[in-house]
């Protein structure tokens, strides 16, 4: 209900659909394939659900798959080739930032059409996609004075990403054996994998308040990029990460969901991009007062919003604290506000901070350097 009321507050400003570039030529950038963030059942103000591809020397690595990005990576031009075909084979890699449905929803969607008809994988060469795992325990009840509700699928409640992506993978076994009988498909299961992301020793997952502050730790590698995640503090959805991608000639940091977060301060201090979600308390403050439901809802609403995401106010203390060569809003909450926009948001951000701030848009590209 309330990714409902988010998605539609604010302006009918659009963001234009035509891709914007920056830096576009450099060897290692960042393609914002969608910036909404939030369960929303429609494009928010022209965004589509959150996802983004890093591209270094060619190889591309996606970081989450929100509502609509299978089709945003045609219109940005990371899937076609020049002869007309679908082409995913410079797709090495996939990173999910956390389990909530609106970094995941299209998933499936890029896994199994990405592999019937787009070269996604190969036996020799899986593409891969890292995440959380299961995290063993369900979040407390909010508010706490209210009775427990009996989970849902009880037999695996919190199942993490390599979980996850084998039981998309299954759900679709009948088209996958038609494509494996009818049209000599490989299996599926051989050329697309999941991987729990293991937390480095001494690390635990904290159920109960901010992660334990830590170091940035390398979760892949290959002869184009090193990336390496941390926990940031994403309220009880537990572990949530955000990674850095580090190569020869830039680096890029995506922040996946999070209230300021000291963890991720140490990461991005000193990257050439970050892109940071971000959160209009004014707009998302009146949708919840405005919601017809008991003021224990609205209460659970404003914990998770302002307890687990990025205000503007942040961001700015954000800019005081580190050195980034672009900061660039993302995973943007409504995808419309008032009084500007989110490029007036921006131009605050950036006024005396000496570098550059940019209200990210589907399709835009950022260059590192």
């Amino acid at each position: 209900m309330l990714g409902l009321v988010l998605a539609q507050s604010g302006t009918a400003q659009a963001s234009s659909t035509s891709p914007v570039h920056r830096r576009s030529g450099a060897r290692t950038k960042a393609v914002l394939v969608g910036t909404a963030g939030g369960p929303i059942w429609r494009q928010a103000g022209g965004r589509r659900g959150i996802s983004t591809v890093v591209e270094v020397e060619g190889a591309r690595y996606l970081v989450d798959a929100g509502h609509g990005s299978a089709a945003g990576l045609f219109d940005a031009g990371l899937i076609g080739s020049a002869d007309g075909k679908n082409d995913l084979t410079a797709f090495r890699a996939g990173f999910i930032t956390h389990l909530h449905s609106d970094h995941v929803t299209d998933l499936a969607t890029l896994l199994v059409q990405g592999f019937i008809a787009g070269g996604l994988g190969s036996a020799s060469a899986p593409f891969r996609v890292y995440g959380p795992g299961d995290r063993g325990q369900l979040p407390h009840v909010f508010p706490p004075n209210r009775p427990e509700p009996a989970p849902f699928n009880p037999e695996e409640p919190t199942p993490g990403t390599a979980s996850m992506v084998r039981q998309l993978l299954a759900a679709f076994a009948t088209d996958v054996n038609d494509r494996m009988f009818d049209a000599t498909s490989p299996r599926i299961d051989t050329v697309i994998e999941g991987s729990d992301i293991t937390l480095p020793a001494g690390v635990t997952p904290n159920f109960t308040g901010p992660p334990q502050p830590m170091r940035p730790f390398v979760v892949y590698g290959d002869d184009r990029v090193e990336v390496s995640a941390t926990l940031v503090d994403h309220g009880q959805m537990v572990p949530s990460f955000a990674y850095r991608f580090t190569s020869d000639t830039g680096s890029i940091v995506v922040s996946g969901d999070t209230t300021l977060t000291p963890n991720l301060l140490e990461m991005a201090d000193g990257c050439d991009v970050l892109l940071h979600e971000v959160i209009d308390y004014d707009t998302i403050n009146a949708s919840i007062n405005g919601l017809p439901v008991p003021d224990a809802v609205k209460e659970a609403f404003r914990n998770h919003m302002f307890g687990a995401h990025t205000t503007e106010a942040q961001l700015a203390e954000l800019l005081r604290e580190i050195q980034v060569g672009t900061l660039v809003l993302h995973h943007m909450v409504p995808g419309d506000i008032a009084n500007g926009g989110w490029a007036r948001v921006a131009e605050r951000l950036g006024t005396g901070a000496r570098r550059e701030v940019i209200a990210g848009t589907d399709g835009l590209v950022v260059g590192a350097r």
